[in-house]
């Protein structure tokens, strides 16, 4: 699945990425990290395309490196590529770490947004101004939502699972042993620790207590086609 490409080619936006590594890892040797990215943007440019090519928001068939929003989820989406390889041929396991450490590290200074390349975010998902968003390594659905200020993360041994077509919007927060049920949606602010959500839930929090309810409106369709 090919895009157009608002930097106009592959080759140009493997240098834009890795100039911006350079910046800040002046150590890292520009050659080197083109040669390697180079090996991995046509397979990520092709899950990138999927995420394009579902969320409203998003030309379809266009990847645009300066909307921050697609740019955050393509240097998670390289970052995921690189870290899942088993092609040893292509770099072997150090300097597969030393690339994924430092993408990880660009996506966060530049996009504001953590999560770690070895965490799977199946496709579609759409990050939507995820300032501040923090997503631990734990089970995801596809057709996630994610907006900024948002927490997923374990406590302990204790790891969170989220289904598919979830909502998380501003400032909300999945912890310990929470699972959040398919087509639910968490209201802004609203913090589940050790919580079970139903399908199709409502999930909001008020004076100090967590309400739910069932979900009679469709969300999703607002961000996805």
């Amino acid at each position: 699945m090919s895009l157009a490409l608002r930097i106009e080619s592959k080759e140009r936006l493997v240098r834009h990425v890795c100039g911006q590594l350079s910046m800040f890892y002046p150590l890292s040797v520009l050659e080197n990290d083109i040669h390697s990215i180079s090996l991995f943007v046509e397979e990520s440019l092709s899950r990138m395309a999927v995420i394009v090519n579902s969320v409203r928001n998003f030309k379809q068939g266009y990847f645009d490196h300066l909307n921050t929003l697609q740019y955050a989820s393509f240097i998670y989406i390289l970052g995921n590529t690189i870290c899942k390889s088993k092609d040893n041929k292509k770099l072997n396991e150090d300097e597969k770490s030393d690339l994924v450490d430092r993408l990880f590290g660009l996506n966060r200074a530049v996009s504001g947004l953590e999560i770690y390349p070895s965490t799977s975010l199946p496709e579609p998902f759409f990050l939507s101004h995820a300032l501040g968003t923090i997503l631990g390594n734990v089970q995801y659905g596809r057709g996630l939502v994610i907006f900024h200020n948002v927490t997923v993360g374990r406590i302990g041994e204790n790891r969170p699972s989220v289904g598919d077509d979830v909502i998380l919007f501003p400032g909300s927060s999945v912890t310990g042993r929470s699972t959040i049920g398919a087509g639910s949606v968490i209201s802004a602010n609203t913090h589940l620790h050790n919580v079970h959500i139903p399908e199709k839930s409502l999930v909001f929090s008020g004076n100090g207590k967590i309400s739910i309810k069932n979900l009679d409106r469709d969300y999703l369709s607002l961000y996805f086609r």
